[in-house]
């Protein structure tokens, strides 16, 4: 079964082997990814409650298995911040129910 996959339309593009990058292509995780990488964000306790809390370590890990197009280490060491934000986002967003509750 083909895994679905996001595109991410680049604001700045860069410069590739094959010429202008111009998107990055995020395909889902499975659940063998899941387990090797663990969980992309964390509740722990705040001021006033709980909080969700990123686990950057993990978004990196998945960011390199998880971009299809261009290759991964290319996207990451060329991207524009914003960029890299909207990669992250993406990623976070295959984790994602409706409405996240602790």
């Amino acid at each position: 079964m083909a895994r679905a996959t996001k595109t991410i339309q680049l604001k700045r593009p860069f410069d590739g082997a094959g010429g202008k990058v111009t998107q990055v292509v995020v395909q889902e995780p499975t659940a063998a990814d899941f387990f090797a990488l663990g969980a992309v964000q964390t509740w722990v306790r705040a001021s006033g409650g709980m909080a969700l809390v990123d686990n950057d370590e993990a978004i990196r890990a998945y960011a390199e298995r998880l971009i299809k197009e261009p290759d991964p280490l290319i996207a990451m060491n060329h991207m524009h911040v914003l960029d890299a934000i909207a990669v992250k986002d993406v990623i976070v967003s295959f984790f994602r129910e409706s409405d996240p509750t602790p």
